[in-house]
């Protein structure tokens, strides 16, 4: 047997492995697709690169089963259709599973210097001008010491795809982002008002001062409240951004339209053409706060979710990418339901065949 050393040959292996189980993958695929004739069949894996993300190919057959193709695998998963649960699924196989995403962040300081957190990071203890700023197990925490007489100081905690992290912001407001998201902040408020900025989806806990009001930017639009419970989503391949308020009181402001939102309620911020074809508009209606916080407690939540609703999710959490190849007909086949976020990705799978 041939003696693997040096990084030549053990990437030549691996390639060879990778290629192994490619090839077992298209058997699968290719059998099944004899009986059902799909419609489109293209494969896009950058596995074989040993590249961290991984590439889900999904493509629809005449028996409305969507395969999967996960670094190289087939998987078939049926979409459940509207008030009808398949009851003929196979259960899909992983070669190579897909762990959970974690407490994953990255810490970047005024300086441009950055901290990475993680699960496995030990506690994190440093100084950030007269702030002190301490660090574990998932959460983050500021103490803004004496800094009435120093100049604002930013910082940036960004989570990768795949990650998750709190934060305490140095007035004592509670942060949560969730994957592929980031917020920048002041390592203490000192001025009239606070004010931080958003990308992704964050969920806030604000600590009340009527004498400092507190604001959210995200994207143009501000979000201004007192004392107040929101999520707030606005990722860039969503078609709008919502802000849902669990408590308190919030108003939205977007190129010079506003809305006030009273708790259950949600605001969806369009950025493009919408349904009133009104640029720019804010439409407000009552919310499912539970789906709209599920992310943070730890689950996926699916209320009439179509395919690409999913996928999303299922992409941003364990750092997969999604290509569909044909028109999707997102108008036949709805998810409803909960999956806890600890499962792998193969153990989601499985449920959504179920579904």
């Amino acid at each position: 047997m041939q003696d693997l050393q040096g990084p030549a040959l053990v990437a030549e292996a691996l390639a060879k492995l990778d290629q192994l189980h490619q090839q077992e993958a298209w058997a699968r695929v290719e059998s099944y697709a004899a009986g059902h004739r799909p419609v489109a069949l293209t494969l896009d894996d950058r596995s074989a690169s040993r590249s961290r993300t991984k590439k889900l190919i999904l493509r629809w057959s005449s028996a409305a089963a969507a395969v999967l193709i996960i670094a190289g695998v087939g998987i078939l998963l049926p979409w459940a259709r509207r008030n009808h649960v398949p009851a003929t699924a196979a259960a899909p196989i992983l070669a190579h599973d897909v762990l959970p995403g974690g407490n994953k962040a990255i810490l970047t300081l005024s300086g441009g210097r950055q901290v990475i957190l993680d699960s496995a990071t030990e506690d994190t203890v440093l100084t950030e001008g007269a702030a002190i700023v301490a660090g574990a197990k998932g959460k983050l925490a500021y103490n803004p010491g004496n800094q009435a007489d120093a100049p604002a100081v930013y910082n940036t905690l960004t989570t990768p795809r795949g990650g998750q992290y709190q934060l305490s912001l140095p007035d004592g407001s509670r942060v949560w982002l969730n994957a592929e998201s980031s917020i920048t902040y002041p390592t203490a408020f000192t001025g009239k008002d606070r004010k931080v900025s958003v990308t992704g989806e964050s969920y806030f806990e604000i600590a009340k001062n009527a004498y400092q009001p507190f604001s959210v930017e995200e994207k143009g639009m501000t979000i201004a409240v007192l004392g107040t419970g929101f999520n707030v989503n606005g990722y860039d391949d969503e078609q709008f951004s919502k802000s849902t308020l669990v408590e308190g009181k919030v108003k939205i402001n977007y190129e010079k339209v506003g809305a006030l939102l009273e708790p259950g309620m949600q605001a969806q911020v369009y950025r493009g053409p919408n349904p009133d074809n009104q640029v720019p508009a804010i439409k407000v209606g009552p919310a499912d706060v539970e789906q709209a916080i599920a992310w943070k407690n730890g689950l996926f939540a699916f209320t009439d979710a179509d395919p690409p609703t999913v996928m999303r999710q299922l992409s941003c959490w364990y750092n997969v990418d999604v290509k569909y190849d044909g028109t999707l007909p997102t108008d036949k086949y709805q998810f409803n339901g909960k999956i806890g976020k600890s499962l792998t990705l193969d153990q989601v799978l499985k449920i959504l065949t179920k579904t």
